[in-house]
């Protein structure tokens, strides 16, 4: 069943607005609620994981163009 009728197959999401929407929803769910027991040390490791995971979205999305757009259409990719 397609919910989406508009869908193909080969549509590949885009790596940081997936990511986005669970770090918000992570946010959202566990660590709003448990705010204020979170300690300025709790506060700045989760604030340093989202900019791990950001990090981490961004170069996976670089890497996902680089390779649908092949060496071809990029010369300055190695691979």
């Amino acid at each position: 069943m397609n919910i989406n009728p508009e869908f193909q197959k080969d549509e590949r999401p885009n790596v940081e607005m997936v990511v986005e929407d669970a770090m918000g929803y992570l946010f959202d769910t566990f660590i709003k609620p448990r705010e204020a027991e979170l300690d300025e040390d709790d506060l700045t490791s989760v604030a340093m994981i989202g900019i791990m995971f950001k990090d981490i979205a961004e170069k996976a999305e670089a890497y996902y163009q680089m390779q649908e757009k092949g060496y071809e259409k990029n010369p300055n990719s190695l691979n």
